[in-house]
């Protein structure tokens, strides 16, 4: 005789339901998140390569942005290290003239131009005083507060040491111009030609004379020496510019690849999870139906 477990049947087709229910619910979810996972713990063996891609992403990111900021500062000391040169130039433009008036008021204007370029700002802070961004790195206001120093370098306030950036796991680079550095041998020369004007030989008003024109051929060499000077720092800015250019694309290029591989790892499918949700709905359909049938389902009129 073959037994009817009645009770058993409709246990089966709760659980289907149950399971259906469940399947419509992650389905949903997908749908609704675009993620496979809810959260790391639902991604199981996939869990330590997600937060470690995760991890590296941020790392990249952040590196990223350190390097622009560095690439800014940089562009920045480039526009200041332009000036600079404008202002040597013209300053040894004005010294191969023979009026000593033009000559002084071209002297003074060079000055300016030099002394707010090694005063240049970035982000708030003074692009060439080193790690002591805070504090103008020039303290001469003006050429005759120059005259008053002992000598040019002590008008410099930078601090001897540049900033630091890390752009990669592996690469800790030293960024910056310092004030002194670039600017000593520039300021010097004013600081000789406005001690010069005040001088037994000055001052250098209207044509020059024998004396006069005999010293400024000489003080031509010492500004061309502070134009290679400012130069040479053109240069080695031009090249850090270009390989922190480098590091950002290539942290843009790793943060890209990182995101993508996220998406690998925990991006759903949203047409296959679409199919699901629908696949899903219909079963919970089927198996409601079977559930509510069986419950329903007696003995009882077989056994009277």
């Amino acid at each position: 005789m073959t037994r009817i477990a009645t009770a058993a049947a409709a246990q089966t087709a709760l659980m289907d339901l149950m399971k259906a229910q469940r399947s419509v619910f992650e389905s949903q979810q997908q749908l609704t998140t675009g993620k496979l996972y809810p959260d790391l713990k639902g991604a199981g063996h996939r869990a330590e390569s997600i937060s470690a891609a995760y991890g590296a992403r941020d790392r990249a990111e952040s590196y990223k942005f350190s390097a622009e900021r560095v690439q800014g500062r940089m562009d920045m000391t480039a526009v200041a290290l332009e000036k600079l040169t404008e202002s040597a130039t013209d300053l040894r433009v004005a010294m191969t003239t023979i009026d000593g008036t033009y000559i002084m008021d071209q002297v003074r204007e060079a000055f300016d131009k030099a002394r707010n370029a090694l005063s240049t700002q970035y982000a708030g802070g003074y692009v060439f005083g080193g790690t002591r961004t805070d504090t103008d790195p020039v303290t001469a206001n003006t050429l005759a507060d120059l005259v008053a120093a002992p000598t040019a370098g002590d008008i410099f306030a930078n601090s001897s040491r540049r900033p630091v950036a890390k752009l990669d796991d592996q690469l800790t680079l030293e960024v910056g111009v310092l004030a002194d550095e670039v600017g000593t041998d520039i300021m010097a020369a004013f600081k000789r030609l406005a001690e010069f004007d005040a001088g037994p030989n000055g001052p250098l008003n209207g044509p020059l004379t024998d004396a006069q024109q005999t010293y400024l051929q000489g003080e031509i060499a010492n500004v061309m020496t502070a134009f290679d000077r400012i130069s040479d720092f053109v240069g080695q800015n031009g090249a850090q510019q270009s390989r922190v250019e480098s590091m950002v694309k290539s942290q843009d290029q790793k943060a890209d690849y990182l995101t993508s591989l996220i998406g690998d790892l925990e991006d759903a499918d949203m047409a296959a999870a679409a199919t699901r949700f629908q696949q899903a709905q219909t079963a919970v359909d089927v198996s409601a139906r079977t559930f509510s049938v069986l419950s329903q389902v007696s003995l009882l009129p077989f056994l009277r």
